[in-house]
């Protein structure tokens, strides 16, 4: 099945943590056939458990990383998702709107694949959404 939408990192963080927020556990569980993460997402997440020190809280997040990398596919940041964002953090310097370089690829990531992008932090996403035609979603409203 065709992946529709792609998870932004601060999505994802939401189901780790102890009480999630009731809009985006309701928008997933109707959706969660249709989602995927980027590996720069993946990458974000990595980095920071393994920043953490051992602990109750990092066991616990290696083990939600584990339920995630079971249960969501991660599409690669590749040659057409880097062109894409090398376009478009170009574009985004000339109108002196610099782009988040995480937020960037993902949003890349989802262009390429054509999918929507869903996020709370819609104000990193914006230039995409107004100049580079990003689709995105915010499931916390």
């Amino acid at each position: 099945m065709k992946k529709l939408y792609l998870l932004d990192t601060n999505i994802v963080s939401e189901f780790s943590k102890e009480r999630p927020n009731e809009n985006v556990k309701s928008f997933y569980n109707v959706r969660k056939d249709l989602c995927a993460i980027s590996a720069v997402t993946w990458q974000e997440l990595t980095r920071g458990v393994e920043r953490m020190p051992d602990c109750k809280k990092k066991n616990y997040l290696m083990d939600c990383m584990d339920v995630f990398q079971e249960t969501l596919a991660i599409l690669p940041y590749d040659e057409f998702s880097a062109k894409i964002c090398g376009e478009m953090q170009a574009a985004a310097e000339k109108a002196g709107r610099p782009l988040p370089f995480y937020d960037s690829q993902i949003a890349a990531t989802a262009m390429a694949n054509g999918m929507i992008l869903v996020t709370h932090n819609t104000e990193d996403f914006s230039f995409a959404t107004e100049k580079a035609f990003l689709r995105m979603e915010d499931w916390f409203k």
